[in-house]
């Protein structure tokens, strides 16, 4: 009796432990993260699902090659793909490709009542839009920010410096900023002895970096997201046109046929040499690097500008959905990397994606603090992550839905050089011009 006791108490003690499953997440390189492997976020995300995750990158340069590339593998290269909140970093036309081959898994099954994608589906607007193209199927995990930051369609941002040396006020009307422009391009603001400011910078790749658009606003209502141009006149766009067409002519707006690519916008403004006096975006971080804090504080924010005939508008976006990730139709571990995603969805991986570790990158605010909105404060940031290279985060990558509840309440700390606030402080500048585009009377701000 003693023998099968012993040897069953030996069974149980050297028999082997059991595994964790090992899922395979291939992510996109990116600069600002330090090691995906020892991230924090990937530690969360490996206690609460019990799984194994190793990370693959995608090769920077050919993003669509690799994804074609591994896509068309056998079987288990990769159990998910995450991307960034990013439009142009895959092309929708490639990933509608890759899903009509039959490349992508169909997560309609899959988004039952309960699970934190179907939440997400209920609650986020536009979510919808995420999977258009797909004859009714899921392909797409969505990454979602719902905060006012993402509600400007454009901000004209200008060189405050360049306005202080030339003694210059920032620019209320159409005619006033032909004069700061001018006045950018002739008295050499940035002191080097040469003609080399570029008065006002513009890019075709995307809606808010074209800078005529800002321009146009200021004659007739233009809404280029939802092909609308309403005023009260066909004369007005047009007037607005050939205020686009003088300031090309005399060299103070640039890029109205994509002279410079976005890279290249990016690295002007942010050369410290001081080339640019005034660009547009809707977020600041789009164009400045946020770890360029004297590049931030270099610029501020131009309210939308009155024209001729009174016109001042400013166009409010719906929230952007991005692909935050999917499941490749040959993944081995196909039930295990949406449990992944799941968790990444919920509201405590949510917070770890924005703002980082709970008590250390951030707390929960305490009653009087205020968020950048002046509203009451939920979250209060205590280190920001945002243009540092850390370890906490994947920065911006992979499926997130964080409601405006939470992401319009964050406390602002008093930098003026915060992102953020930056941001929040153009949205309270802006939303006062925003309107209603079935209305086709001139805001004037009233």
């Amino acid at each position: 009796m003693i023998p099968v006791i012993v040897s069953g108490f030996l069974f149980v003690l050297l028999k082997p432990e059991k595994k964790p499953v090992k899922i395979t997440v291939a992510v996109p390189h990116n600069e600002y993260v330090q090691n995906y492997d020892t991230n924090y976020y990937t530690n969360w995300l490996r206690e609460k699902t019990g799984y194994d995750i190793e990370f693959v990158t995608i090769s920077e340069g050919y993003e669509e090659e690799y994804l074609s590339t591994m896509l068309h593998a056998a079987e288990g290269r990769a159990d998910a793909v995450l991307l960034p909140g990013d439009k142009h970093y895959i092309d929708r036309d490639t990933m509608v490709s890759f899903a009509n081959d039959g490349l992508i898994e169909d997560l309609t099954d899959r988004a039952a009542e309960g699970t934190q994608l179907r939440r997400v589906l209920n609650e986020a607007e536009g979510v919808g839009a995420l999977n258009e193209d797909f004859d009714g199927r899921l392909l797409f995990v969505p990454r979602i920010d719902t905060g006012k930051k993402q509600s400007n369609m454009q901000v004209l941002w200008i060189n405050i410096g360049w306005l202080k040396k030339l003694s210059l006020q920032v620019p209320e009307t159409t005619d006033d900023l032909e004069r700061v422009l001018t006045a950018f391009r002739d008295m050499d603001p940035n002191g080097n002895g040469m003609h080399d400011e570029i008065p006002l910078i513009s890019n075709d790749t995307d809606v808010p970096y074209r800078s005529r658009f800002f321009l146009l606003n200021a004659f007739s209502y233009v809404d280029p997201t939802k092909d609308r141009i309403i005023g009260n006149s066909d004369k007005d766009y047009e007037d607005g046109l050939e205020y686009c067409r003088i300031l090309n002519e005399e060299g103070l707006l640039s890029g109205v046929c994509d002279e410079y690519s976005l890279r290249q916008v990016r690295e002007l403004v942010n050369a410290p040499d001081d080339l640019v006096g005034a660009f547009t975006s809707k977020s600041i971080a789009d164009i400045v690097y946020p770890n360029c804090e004297d590049v931030l504080i270099r610029f501020i924010q131009v309210p939308p500008l009155k024209g001729p005939g009174g016109a001042r508008n400013a166009i409010a976006l719906d929230n952007e959905v991005f692909i935050g990730g999917f499941i490749p139709a040959n993944a081995k571990h196909k039930d295990e990397a949406f449990k992944l995603m799941e968790a990444m969805l919920s509201l405590e991986g949510s917070l770890i994606s924005c703002f980082g570790e709970e008590n250390t990158d951030w707390r929960k605010a305490v009653n009087g603090e205020l968020s950048g909105y002046g509203t009451k404060a939920r979250i209060t940031t205590l280190e920001y992550l945002t243009g540092k290279i850390q370890n906490k985060n994947y920065m911006g990558t992979g499926p997130m839905y964080l409601p405006g509840e939470y992401s319009d309440a964050v406390a602002w700390n008093g930098g003026n050089n915060i992102v953020e606030y930056l941001d929040a402080r153009a949205v309270r500048t802006y939303e006062q011009f925003y309107r209603d585009d079935s209305r086709a009377s001139n805001n004037n701000g009233e």
